[in-house]
Order: structure tokens, then sequence, then C-alpha cells
């Protein structure tokens, strides 16, 4: 394989990085790819990567890209959930441990939006793909050593890409960890809401029932812009969810500067459902980007001045599911977190794992103790959402041994 890197967006043939996005999320595209360019924190590097097969006879030959992988430096984590010491905590030794955090980290695979994965060209053979995989996992760990970094970290991957990272990477120690979880609405399996609500276990469906209609007899409609048109109407709703939680730095000049930005990149891909009074007083909104037949849910926000009549439930789930966008949408992806709200409404579960591989040296992580980590971190949330889930969680099909 032939690897080329690229130092920015504007150097990166686009074209040919979105032919690898088929199938992928849309974390993985081009337009993501500028966000996260533009978001970079002082001192930090991206380097985007692509795999080329030198085999002209081969499906997607020679001049066609066969994988891409991100790669990212940083002389400290960009958020407090990319901060590898916490996941290796007493899975290596402590002189390690104390080494690394106090080091720059690289960050393979993406990072913001809590999703990772190597895209790759649909059709590719199993060797061609194998091949790109160790190729561009190579170079990640040179750029990374270029980078003074102490670890190589690939977050929030799902388990097939994780564990092909994770085996081409077995030489140099690689760490496989469950992380997280993601939900998504199969919203597909169903033509309109009475379906939906018939999937539903039967005590659940009185509720759903209820928050529709009473949103409906509220006299509050929803309609769909694209992002660009209404940056200045979300963001003081957008900045009052952030603050309820906690974060404060998310005013409403910060949050009209991040979603410009996504504007500019993402614009066309935007859909952005605002609920709003009778009288076109907005209530609440929520940001989707679609890619294909994939809806991907960013971000919402409200005005916490008016009541809430389940606004969050009904932009996220009901208003699509009633209008039948099941009939061009397979899912709506939901992220991570609050999990049991989700899940009593439908949302189903799926593992995610990370990839943590030494840079200057091997991280010398304890076998028994990674896996004991993992078994026990994915049979805690098991027990403690599987009732949530309909269908329930098959916590066996999660473990890694």
């Amino acid at each position: 394989m032939r690897i080329t890197g690229y130092g920015s967006l504007a150097e990166l043939p686009a074209h040919e990085w979105d032919a690898l996005t088929v199938g992928a999320t849309i974390y993985s595209s081009s337009g993501f790819l500028g966000v996260r360019e533009e978001e970079l924190p002082e001192g930090a590097q991206a380097h985007h990567l692509l795999a080329y097969d030198e085999d002209a006879s081969a499906p997607g030959g020679a001049g066609e890209a066969v994988a891409g992988l991100e790669v990212y430096s940083f002389l400290r984590p960009p958020h407090v959930i990319y901060t590898p010491a916490d996941l290796l905590d007493g899975l290596i030794p402590q002189e390690r441990h104390t080494h690394l955090a106090a080091s720059p980290l690289a960050i393979g695979a993406g990072w913001s939006e809590f999703r990772g994965q190597l895209p790759g060209r649909p059709g590719v053979t199993a060797e061609q793909r194998r091949s790109a995989v160790e190729a561009l996992t190579a170079q990640a760990l040179r750029r990374a050593g270029d980078a003074g970094a102490s670890v190589l970290a690939y977050y929030f991957m799902p388990r097939e890409e994780a564990e092909e990272v994770a085996r081409a990477h077995a030489g140099d120690g690689a760490v496989l960890l469950f992380h997280n979880v993601e939900t998504s609405l199969p919203i597909g399996l169903w033509e309109n809401f009475d379906e939906y609500a018939a999937w539903l276990p039967s005590g659940r469906r009185p509720r759903a029932r209820r928050e529709l209609r009473r949103f409906r007899e509220a006299g509050r409609v929803v309609r769909d812009y694209k992002l660009p048109d209404v940056v200045k109407e979300m963001a003081p709703m957008n900045s009052a969810l952030m603050q309820k939680h906690g974060h404060t730095a998310f005013d409403e000049e910060r949050v009209a500067t991040v979603y410009d930005r996504q504007g500019r990149h993402l614009g066309d891909s935007s859909t952005l459902l605002m609920a709003q009074e009778s009288d076109g007083t907005n209530v609440g909104f929520a940001l989707r980007y679609r890619q294909r037949d994939m809806l991907y849910g960013r971000v919402a926000g409200f005005d916490y001045s008016r009541p809430n009549i389940a606004d969050y439930f009904n932009l996220v789930f009901y208003h699509s599911i009633a209008e039948g966008e099941g009939r061009s949408t397979r899912e709506i992806h939901l992220g991570l977190g609050t999990f049991e709200a989700k899940m009593v409404r439908g949302a189903q579960p799926t593992p995610l794992y990370t990839v943590l591989v030494g840079v200057d040296r091997p991280l010398d992580a304890d076998a028994k103790a990674v896996s004991a980590r993992n078994r026990r971190e994915i049979t805690a949330f098991a027990e403690e959402h599987s009732g949530f889930v309909v269908g329930g969680i098959d916590a066996a099909a999660w473990q890694l041994d």
C-alpha cells in the first residue's frame, strides 16, 4: 500500500476521501474534517492519510484510495473524555501511567462527536482492507512519534474496526477496551406511529401516545430548517441547555460560533427541527445531519421559560416516526448518554471500544487486569440498562474474550 498524507483539508482530495465514507458515519465525512480542523486547540496538528492499492488489477486498483485515517496530535487531551490515563488507570505500571499522563498524545480515527472509524472503499477485498489498515496504523504510529506523543488512541470505535486496529498494532502491545455505548432509533422498522407503538412493550405504549397527544393538543408544531438559516434562533436555546447541565462556558456567543462553523461545512446535510407555539415562538429544536439513509442527532436546546411538553422526545422520536420518516431513513443515530430515557422509547444500544498503543515504548498492560476490567464494565452496563432495551442486551456478545 502507498500512503499519502495531507496536513490540511485544503490539501486533501475531498472527493477521494468522501468516496470512502459510503457506509461510514457522517462524522468521518470531509465536512466534519473541516469542522475538526477549525476546532483544533493551540499546538495541535492534523494529518489525513489515504492508502492506495498499487495493484492495478485489483478492484479499486492503482490510483484509487482503499481506506483513510485521521491522525491528530495534542499537547493535552482536547476533552476530558479523551484522556487515556483515565482509561489505563490500574492496567499499566504506575511509572508508565505517570509518564503518559504528562506527555502529549495522538488520536487516530477522529476526535469530537465521540465516534471513530477508518472509512474504506466498498467492494475491496479482505486482503486489501487488512493491508490498508496495517499501512495506515503504522504511519499513524510514526506520526505520533514525531509529535512526541506517549500514547496513540483510537476512540469510540465499533467492535469490528476496533479489533482490526488492535490486530494491526498487535506487535506494539495494543490494549483493547470496552469504552462506551451509543444508541440509535431503528426508525426504518415502522411506517407510522401506530406501528412504532405496537412494537413497544405494552406497558410503554400509553406514555408514548400521551406525550405525542399532549404536544399536539398544546398547539405546538414542528418545522424543518437548514442550520445556517437559524443559528441565531437556536443559539440561546442550546446555551440554556448547556448551562443547565453545568457547561457554563457555552454562552450564546460561543454556541453561535460553534454552529456557524458546522453550518458552513455541513449546512447542506443539516435538518433542524424547530418546535414552535401556534404564534410562531420557538420553544425547542433538535439538529440532525443526514447521510444517505441515516440521520445523526447532534444537539438540542429549549426555552426553559416555556412549559415542557415532552419537547425533546417529540422532536427526536415521535415527530419523525409519525411523519413516516422511516420510509426513507434506516436509523436515527442518538450518540452517547441519557441511556434510560432513550432506550425506554425504543433506542437500541451498540457497544464502542477504544484501542490504546504505546508510542515511545509499549504500555505493558496487565492482560488479566484488562480482561477483568472489560468483563466488569460490560456486565455492569448490561445489568443496569438491559431492562430498558426492547429485546434486552446480549452482554455475552459484547465481551471481547
